[in-house]
């Protein structure tokens, strides 16, 4: 299918299931709630309209993005001692078939992206 479909296919569904309305609903509410902890409003609302463009135009990215979020989260709550996240987060396949600088640098930009998830769990957790 070629891009522009696909494009035009998740704008319908987005129509169809309400995504404005529910897109709006949320930054609404986190603007509310932003007010209440006495945080700048505007900043969380620009914040949201990232996200939801990110959502919108760089989906595939924007799904990546929440799964490594994901797993960072799993990760934090688990009662497990984990010595290791990064390597636990780290395609190993794809580890396996890079050269040991290629390897330093994934695992680097890997550490960065893990360092970013956890500010930003602990930023939600706090609230």
């Amino acid at each position: 299918m070629s891009t522009f479909k696909e494009y035009a296919k998740r704008a319908k569904e987005r129509m169809k299931n309400g995504f404005w309305e529910q897109a709006k609903q949320n930054i609404q509410t986190e603007k509310q709630v932003a007010a209440t902890l006495g945080l700048n409003t505007a900043k969380v609302g620009e914040e949201q309209r990232r996200k939801l463009q990110r959502q919108i135009y760089d989906y595939d990215g924007f799904c990546e993005e929440e799964e490594f979020y994901s797993k960072v989260a799993a990760i934090l709550d688990s009662d497990e001692l984990v010595s290791n996240p990064i390597m636990r987060l780290a395609d190993q396949e794809y580890l396996a078939k890079l050269s040991p600088a290629e390897r330093q640098v994934y695992i680097s930009k890997l550490a960065a992206k893990y360092r970013e998830a956890v500010e930003h769990y602990r930023q939600l957790r706090s609230s």
